[in-house]
């Protein structure tokens, strides 16, 4: 969206440098280094603290120490870090964001405008702009802003975020009919300002006019949305008349935190990424004094390094009478299942059923987490619910294919064959040519030996829309081996071995392939191989009747 203006973000923060080969390095630094890499920002935000109390004066140590500090959320000591680097007369980015940040939550807004001037040429403009605006509201002087917002439409941006900051100014002291007339007249690619876009614009329709008209924008971008929860919940509000307020942007400092979150969509390819991410979601969350939509947003940065209990702690700041309350447990049900915590996972999404969210996307959700816990009866009812609710609310489409696929797979380990080779047609019939779906199918297809000319071809398409995947690939060389046209399978089984050498089932696939071509003693050990590497009890036990018969009796 904004890849060339935001690269500008990592150059703007980012001072960790490459390993160099100064032999005087201390392991501190080496561990600090080290720690970045993994993302472990407490134990890096403790290396370089204690290099800089050993005495380590490089600036850039001082400015790692004070990335590491945001990033793990230790607020306090980033200040008292910052105030002395202050002192020391220092200067660096991610200095000046945190002074800033740091006096207009107290209050100070002189002392962050004399800041911006002090860091001149540290600061991005778009952040500037953003900050001096939000200050001018904060001030009540809603003129000001507006000149300050203005000076958006000379930056690179491919929207007009000063007149969506302006709307917000006048929605939050109350003229929504203000607000609701500068989005209609500056809407060009306003999509691209996400969903909190779309949240605010059905609010502010709704309190200047009347709910209908907020239900009905909300029909419309329900219908092209792919994350449906919030805005559903939104709607209800709406539609019960107990949407009176914002939802959204309910304090000034919001307006610097969704400038903030700007950068925090750096490219990903880049070094730091994940840093520099969670270093921007903590400020937003910070400032914007932990609304809801940046807790979520934090939560997803910190669940991407595997902070899965700082991610769930973030996410229990959300009050059940926030709109985003259900989001928020959808993600927490997704990060305790995947931390292998199925069993809170189900209480959390039941408890949204208790009160009374019964969206598609909680028994999604629920399926989710049941498939994972290998339950594939509850996984099964719970896509079923899914579906049927997709269906009554007018809202099966083609994102409707994941839902297909997954209840195929549980109906698969049900032995439900039929009802899943249903599912899974259906789920390319809304997503053809969908690589996994294909894959699934085709593997079960020749693992029961029917269609199995219709079966290769599948598994040879997905081959060609996902060709680095180990696993597809593996299929392809499982499927020529079922045909008995062993040669053939030895090249796939060899790319999909090099894919992936550490799974079980493609070493022990590899392994048949190498005995049917002749090649026994290299089966032999690729065999043995299985055994490294966690493979089943049903895989372990077929394995050693492997390794002491061969194929032969088998």
């Amino acid at each position: 969206m904004m890849r060339g203006y935001l690269f500008l973000a990592l150059i703007f923060l980012s001072s960790v440098v490459a390993s160099q080969s100064n032999s005087t390095m201390s392991g501190t630094f080496l561990a600090s280094r080290f720690s970045s890499s993994v993302n472990d920002y407490n134990k890096s935000a403790i290396y370089s603290v204690s290099m800089i109390e050993k005495g380590n004066e490089q600036p850039e140590i001082y400015n790692d120490a004070l990335l590491f500090l945001i990033a793990a959320g230790k607020f306090e000591k980033a200040f008292f870090l910052a105030e002395t680097m202050e002192k020391m007369n220092l200067r660096s980015p991610a200095l000046g964001l945190i002074l800033v940040i740091k006096s207009i939550k107290a209050g100070k807004y002189d002392v962050a405008i004399e800041l911006m001037s002090k860091f001149e040429g540290h600061l991005p403009s778009i952040l500037k702009i953003s900050i001096e605006g939000w200050i001018h509201v904060g001030n009540g002087d809603l003129e000001a802003a507006e000149q300050k917002f203005d000076a958006f439409k000379t930056s690179d941006l491919n929207f007009d975020l000063g007149a969506y900051y302006k709307a917000i100014a006048y929605a939050q002291v109350g003229d929504y009919t203000k607000a609701s007339k500068i989005i209609r007249e500056n809407k060009k690619n306003s999509g691209l300002l996400g969903v909190t876009y779309e949240i605010f614009q059905a609010n502010v329709a709704s309190l200047a006019h009347n709910p209908t008209i907020g239900t009905s924008i909300l029909d419309q971008t329900i219908k092209e949305s792919p994350n449906k929860l919030t805005l559903m919940q939104l709607h209800k509000k709406i539609s019960e008349l107990n949407s009176n307020n914002l939802e959204v942007f309910k304090t000034t400092w919001e307006g610097i935190a969704d400038t903030l979150l700007l950068f925090a969509e750096v490219d990903n390819q880049r070094g730091n990424y994940n840093l520099i991410e969670t270093f921007y979601c903590q400020l937003a969350k910070y400032v914007s004094n932990n609304s809801s939509r940046f807790n979520i947003r934090l939560a997803k940065s910190l669940s991407k390094v595997k902070l899965i209990d700082e991610a769930v702690n973030s996410l229990n700041l959300i009050k059940p009478s926030d709109i985003f309350y259900a989001e928020s447990k959808v993600l927490l049900a997704d990060l305790l299942t995947n931390s292998s915590q199925e069993n809170l996972a189900v209480k959390e999404l039941k408890k949204l059923i208790e009160i009374g969210v019964t969206n598609f996307e909680v028994y999604e959700a629920l399926g989710n987490v049941y498939r994972y816990a290998e339950q594939f009866d509850l996984a099964s009812k719970a896509y079923s619910e899914a579906l049927r609710l997709k269906k009554k609310s007018d809202l099966e489409d083609q994102n409707s294919w994941l839902i297909y696929f997954f209840r195929g797979i549980a109906r698969e380990q049900l032995k439900e064959y039929k009802d899943s080779i249903a599912d899974l047609r259906k789920s390319l019939e809304l997503r053809p040519a969908q690589p996994q779906v294909l894959n699934y199918l085709g593997y079960m297809l020749i693992e029961k030996r029917e269609n199995l000319d219709e079966a290769l071809d599948m598994i040879e398409l997905a081959v060609e829309k996902s060709p680095q995947s180990g696993y597809i690939i593996d299929s392809l060389a499982w499927g020529l081996y079922q045909l008995g046209r062993y040669e053939e399978a030895i090249t796939p089984m060899e790319q999909a071995i090099s894919l992936e050498p550490e799974d079980p089932i493609v070493n022990d696939h590899f392994g048949d392939v190498l005995w049917k071509v002749g090649r026994k003693r290299e089966a032999y050990f690729q065999w043995k191989r299985v055994l490294l590497f966690q493979p089943s009890e049903e895989l372990r036990m077929d394995i050693e009747k492997k390794l002491k018969h061969g194929l032969e009796d088998l």
